[in-house]
Formats: structure tokens, sequence, C-alpha cells
């Protein structure tokens, strides 16, 4: 016995994914027995101004508002917190109400799907449920599904928050694991081929995963969840990647009112190859908070030989991905490259399915030989079209673009399809001046052929998603660009 309790006391040790300061104090005061909760919530509130507190810190307020009576009855914060939990009760309500219609373009077109996540948490009612902050809600559907999943969307009027074309969207619908879709002003679903961010390639264990999903309801719309021990699981796994402590309250929750399968999950971390994330997640959860996680599950998944790149997967991602050392993002490089190697599945970069160049200088043999162009300089638009003759003996093609420079620097990009498919994506950036008239080149690759002529399709696209209305500034600083294509030219 006393072994295993130095084991368990060990496990708290190097946790670089535990939360921390603020954050740590604000899980305890909600869901640590009362004799560690009430100590935690005087020293935040002791320690912390209220109106300098993060978004992080503002999210746990729900969790802490169920119990403040008890913690702290008399607390002089418990106007204004409750003002904004109906203030974010509002706000889900919309969200939901806004993104139902995503459902029903997905049943329209046939393609199943599971809700898991926070939006698993608000159709199943959890006791915190409406208390909790919903930024998207988050859909799994099958690899084999994904276009279909995608035109059902693009149908009814989704567009991608990061701007990109349906045709670009496409060709990508065998690497991305997800990506964001957004609707008028609260719409947003997050479309995943997968649940996790990284895990070891399991057919068996995904076939499990729908076959166990359960009924449930959302915005009036009849859906899909997982189990409560699938859900756990996934939680556990986005959860040293987090930035905030919902995790925490969705896995305490679902140990308070649902059935865990401990010995099931202990296996499907082992299969999954995320051992270490579960292992962080439920350590933080027993040791520091004082949840009643089974003190064998952490002994089991402790005693685990995991292998090196899983271990340098989960050193190297317990931030968010914008805020990694560059320590930190080669070591996730390289851990991507070994378990790419070991049958899992990763998050890639779009080049590795389709050309996304940058800007480049005018190639030194068009200047020097004065080369004609393919095709007449065009008049400005947010896109253009050119059937090229068939070309013969070369690899590439040098396009031209002109504009006007926006009012201030920002990313521009224009994705380029041949025959209504993309081949690539161009990206520069320019601006922060008086408006001059500005010249940008790029070199793509020039698509197999055959005796037809070459569709050339370029558009000009937004740098994210732009709501109904959006004022004169935003679309100044996100909107596409009108261009015109100055030459074309084969290298």
């Amino acid at each position: 016995m006393g072994d295993d309790v130095g084991r368990l006391r060990r496990l708290g040790r190097g946790m670089r994914s535990w939360p921390q300061g603020p954050l740590d104090l604000l899980i305890q005061s909600a869901l640590s027995p009362m004799p560690r909760a009430a100590p935690a919530w005087a020293a935040w509130t002791a320690a912390r101004r209220f109106d300098d507190i993060t978004w992080q810190e503002m999210r746990l307020l729900g969790a802490v508002q169920a119990r403040l009576q008890e913690l702290d009855p008399q607390s002089p914060l418990r106007p204004r917190i409750d003002g904004i939990q109906k203030n974010r009760w509002v706000q889900v309500q919309m969200k939901l109400r806004e993104t139902r219609p995503a459902f029903e373009c997905l049943s329209a077109g046939g393609v199943p799907f599971i809700v898991f996540k926070g939006g698993a948490f608000q159709a199943e009612k959890l006791g915190a449920a409406n208390r909790r902050v919903l930024g998207d809600v988050d859909l799994l559907v099958h690899p084999e599904n994904a276009r279909a999943a995608l035109d059902a969307l693009h149908l009814g009027g989704w567009e991608s928050t990061n701007g990109e074309s349906i045709e670009y969207l496409r060709q990508l619908t065998e690497i991305r694991l997800n990506g964001n879709f957004r609707r008028g002003s609260h719409g947003n679903v997050d479309l995943h081929i997968s649940p996790f961010h990284y895990s070891r390639r399991d057919g068996a264990l995904d076939a499990d995963l729908w076959h166990r999903a359960v009924p449930a309801r959302l915005a009036g719309w009849p859906v899909l969840v997982p189990d409560a021990t699938s859900s756990m699981l996934i939680v556990l796994a986005h959860a040293t990647e987090s930035t905030n402590g919902d995790w925490t309250v969705d896995v305490a929750t679902r140990m308070r009112e649902q059935v865990i399968d401990w010995d099931r999950l202990v296996e499907m971390a082992d299969r999954r190859g995320i051992v270490r994330a579960c292992l962080a997640g439920l350590g933080y959860l027993s040791l520091r908070i004082g949840l009643p996680v089974p003190d064998d599950v952490l002994l089991r998944l402790a005693a685990l030989n995991i292998p090196f790149a899983e271990r340098l997967k989960y050193w190297s991602n317990v931030r968010d991905r914008s805020e990694r050392s560059l320590a930190e993002k080669a070591a996730n490089r390289l851990a991507d490259g070994l378990l790419v190697r070991q049958g899992f599945a990763v998050v890639v970069k779009d080049r590795s399915a389709i050309t996304v160049t940058r800007s480049t200088l005018a190639p030194a043999a068009l200047v020097r030989t004065a080369r004609s162009s393919l095709i007449q300089p065009s008049a400005p638009a947010l896109e253009y079209r050119e059937q090229l003759p068939r070309l013969e003996g070369c690899s590439r093609l040098v396009v031209k673009l002109g504009f006007s420079s926006p009012v201030r620097s920002r990313r521009l990009f224009f994705d380029v399809c041949v025959g209504g498919i993309a081949i690539a994506r161009l990206r520069t950036r320019a601006g922060g001046r008086p408006a001059v008239a500005v010249t940008r080149s790029f070199r793509i690759p020039v698509p197999t052929m055959d005796d037809r002529a070459l569709s050339l399709q370029i558009s000009a696209r937004p740098s994210r998603f732009l709501r109904p209305g959006a004022a004169k500034t935003e679309l100044e600083d996100f909107g596409p660009v009108p261009f015109h294509v100055a030459g074309i030219w084969t290298e």
C-alpha cells in the first residue's frame, strides 16, 4: 500500500499540463470538497480584481456559481456572476438555434453524425449544461462521408471560418481532421473525421464508438452522442491542449452523474496512444482537486509503457498552438513524423495535399526574354476565368496578379482551380501604405492535361468568415480584394 501511495504522489510531479494559478484556484472552488474549495475561493477573490479576470477564468464562473451560496453567501460578486450567467445562457441558446440548420443539412444529405464534447454535454442535459460556455458544436462524420458532409453544409450556406473555397476544401477532406464552418451571426460547427487531434488509427475502436453512440436531442433535433466512457476519453485527450478548465467540469460531472467503465477507458487510452494525456487529466482531478478517481486506474495507466514519440507529443502539446515555444514546435514536428510512421492520425499542413505558395519575384528568364503572356491583362474583379491553350513541355505556370494596396497591412488569399478542381492556394501580404497599385507573382504546378484547353479559375478569398452585414472596416481588414491578372507565363 505504501508503494502505491508513493507512486500516486509521484504522478503529480512534472505534469506540465495541469492548470496553474488563478485557473487552478477556480477549479478547486468549483469542484473540490468544501474544506479545500472555500480557502481556494478566498485566495482567488483576494488575488484577483474582477474587472481584470481572463476569459478562461470567466468560463469557470458558471461552475463556481452553482455552489457560491455555500462558498461565500455574502459575496459582493454574486450579482455580477449571476448576470454573466444569464447572458451566457442567452448566447448559448442563440448559438444552438442558428446551428440546428447544420444538423438538418447533414441529415438531408444522408450523412450520419455524432455530436461530441460541449455539444454532447448540452444534448445530454448534464448538471452544469446551462452554465457551460459553448464556442462551437463539434460534429463527427465517417471519413468516407467527409466530402458529402462538406457539400451538404456548402449547399446549406455554411462557409469555412478561414475563408477557403469549397473546391479547395474538397481537396483536403482526406488529410484534415477537422474544420470550422459558420453561418449567420452565431451558427458555428466544427466538422471532424476523428474526435482526436492525434491518436493511433484503430478501425475496431472507431466502429465501437459509433456502435455505442446513444440518441439525444440538441436544439430540438435528434442527434447521436458518444457513450459516457467514450466522452470521458475524448475530453481527456483534448485536456492537455486546452487553455481553459471546462474539461474538468465535464469530467467531474460525468463521474458524478454517469456510470464510467474504467477498465474500457484504460484499454482505449492504451490502444489510442493517448495514455499520457489521460493520466495527466485524471491525475490532476484526483491528486489536486480531490475527486474520487479510482486509485487503481491511475496506477494502471502509470504502469503502461509509453513510447518515446507519444511522450514527446504530450510534452509538446501542453499549450495552445499559438503559445508554444520554438522548442515545443520543433518537438511537435518530430513527434508527428514518428507517430505517422507508427500508424497515427495527426494534424498535417494543407500543403501536404495541395500547393500552398507565397508570392515570389518575377522569374529572371521572363524578364530577360520579355516573353509574351499567354493572356491579355484582365479587368479587376473578385474572380477570373480563362481558357488557356493546351500547354506542351512545361511544369509550372507563373501567374502575376495586380490589385490596389489595402488600407492596412493584411494577408491576402487566392484559390486556383483547373476544371473545377483546386490545384493551389496563393498567399501574400500587402497594405499599410497609401493606396497604390501593387503586383505579386506566383509559381503554381501545371496539372496533368489531355487534349483539351486548360480551364483556369482564380478567386479572391476572405481571410476569415464575415458575418452578414459586416462593417466596412471588417471588410477592409478581412474581405476578398478585387484583382486583375496581369499575365500568365509557362516555365
